[in-house]
């Protein structure tokens, strides 16, 4: 795939550059090692009820065959297990109601009240564990609350150490925290820190409109010769662009003197300094372009958006209302609103049950929601077989195959694979146009890993240059000891 063809929600390279989304979905960050160690089978554990979603999954839909490879693999990872004579025995009972209300408490701000009920659903229903998607949506909104209190308060050391230790804060959707930023770096006369801040904004955002917003912003910090870089790095990506950059250069330049900027010259930043962005329930940031739209009206469901954009209820709603539908329309439906809840094995359910009954877009479509779901309860390799054996639009494949190499990657490395970790990854780079940092972190320490130290040590020294943390000054260190 074109580098280009990517996400249009992707990671600042104040983190690292990225085009992703993404969504991607995003991968807990792993802590780096210098060997690789095999570790031991579990002799004494047994399956947990998220190790066993894809076998009830299986059974639900009586694919046998799947089943007993499912069976295998559990008896490979947990040789202690004996899966009970009677598979159906299986069960793993997970909330329902709780989780809308910790969602709609996510969504109002109500984030201590949101941390108090997924502890009283914890204990109400034994093994469950909140989903990967909603920690990070609480923990994003838990981040922006004290991001917003740092930079209230103008103190840019906390605010990014807050932005870079919460995922998603330095995205291009969320591109008010890192003007913000600068903003602050720009008051405490930090003007090369602010600088490289709308520097990395210029690299790393998608979209034209930000970028020139960046730029104007950039004017009442940068000297004559570091506007004109930024303008050169702006043309560079957006080529067709030019005489509009050119035009807005001449007008920036216009209210300089003697090529300073004129305090006098417009500004505006007030327009964009109240303005707080409302936490995403996806923090992998997948494209709102690439899913189908839903339908406008669904017989008596309320409509299902097909891609998140802000917490809804009407999706709980829409499940309610199409339970036990036999109404392909309807089962389509409720196949997005499942996954928007969260709920991978009752999506992938209703698209499994409604795509062979399809045709031309709409199959695609259901093929798509199979392969998203999929990823979502980590089945990379079923996810693979469905993307091969479906023509994809252009954006679903990027999506598709970026949460693949993803997982692989993530994966390989935690199996202490790094050459295989490395290929995975500069895959995932080709095909969404860059990297996430914490995944830019694990390809380094596969170099690192693999003896080769001055790649792992450009890499990290790259990171370091974007945003330096502990982190990389520790990598740093690794990459050049001897």
């Amino acid at each position: 795939m074109c580098a280009r063809m990517i996400r249009s929600s992707i990671c600042l390279s104040v983190l690292v550059a990225l085009a992703l989304p993404m969504a991607a979905q995003s991968q807990t960050a792993v802590r780096p090692v210098l060997a690789a160690v095999q570790r031991p089978p579990l002799q004494d554990a047994a399956p947990e009820a998220a190790e066993l979603q894809a076998l009830i999954f299986y059974l639900q839909q009586q694919d046998i065959a799947s089943a007993n490879a499912e069976v295998r693999r559990l008896r490979v990872k947990f040789p202690g297990w004996v899966p009970p004579e009677d598979l159906g025995q299986l069960k793993v009972e997970q909330p329902s109601v709780e989780i809308d209300a910790i969602f709609r408490q996510i969504a109002e701000g109500q984030l201590p009240e949101a941390r108090a009920t997924i502890a009283a659903t914890r204990a109400a229903y034994h093994g469950w564990t909140p989903p990967v998607d909603m920690t990070s949506l609480l923990e994003l909104a838990e981040g922006q609350v004290k991001l917003d209190a740092a930079l209230d308060a103008g103190d840019a050391t906390t605010a990014l150490t807050v932005a870079s230790s919460v995922d998603g804060l330095l995205r291009c959707d969320r591109i008010n925290n890192a003007w913000r930023i600068a903003k602050v770096q720009e008051a405490q006369q930090a003007t090369e820190a602010a600088v490289s801040t709308y520097k990395a904004i210029v690299q790393a955002c998608l979209k034209y409109p930000e970028i020139t917003a960046t730029l104007e912003k950039s004017d009442s910090v940068t000297s004559q010769a570091q506007l004109g870089e930024l303008f050169e790095v702006a043309i560079k990506r957006f080529p067709d662009k030019v005489q509009e950059f050119d035009d807005l250069r001449s007008r920036l330049l216009a209210g300089r003197k003697d090529g300073h900027r004129d305090g006098a010259a417009v500004n505006r930043e007030e327009q964009f300094s109240k303005v707080r962005p409302m936490p995403r329930p996806d923090r992998r940031s997948v494209a709102a372009a690439s899913r189908p739209a839903a339908p406008k009206k669904v017989a008596a469901a309320n409509p299902a958006p097909q891609r998140a954009q802000t917490v809804s209820s009407d999706w709980g709603q829409c499940l309610a209302q199409t339970e036990g539908t036999r109404n392909v329309s309807l089962l389509s439906q409720r196949g997005w609103c499942a996954y928007n809840l969260d709920r991978p094995m009752d999506a992938l359910a209703a698209f499994r049950a409604v795509h062979p009954q399809l045709s031309g877009t709409a199959r695609r479509d259901a093929g798509f929601g199979m392969a998203l779901s999929y990823l979502k309860l980590n089945m990379t390799e079923d996810a693979a077989r469905i993307a091969a054996s479906t023509d994809f639009t252009p954006k679903q494949r990027v999506e598709t195959e970026s949460i693949i190499l993803d997982q692989r990657g993530v994966r390989a490395y935690k199996r202490g694979d790094f050459k295989q970790a490395i290929g995975y990854f500069d895959a995932l780079e080709r095909v969404s146009g860059g990297l996430r940092r914490d995944l830019a972190m694990m390809r380094g320490y596969s170099y690192l890993n693999t003896g080769q130290r001055d790649t792992a040590r450009e890499i990290f020294t790259g990171l370091q240059n974007q945003l330096a943390t502990l982190e990389t000054g520790h990598a740093i260190e690794l990459a050049a000891a001897k």
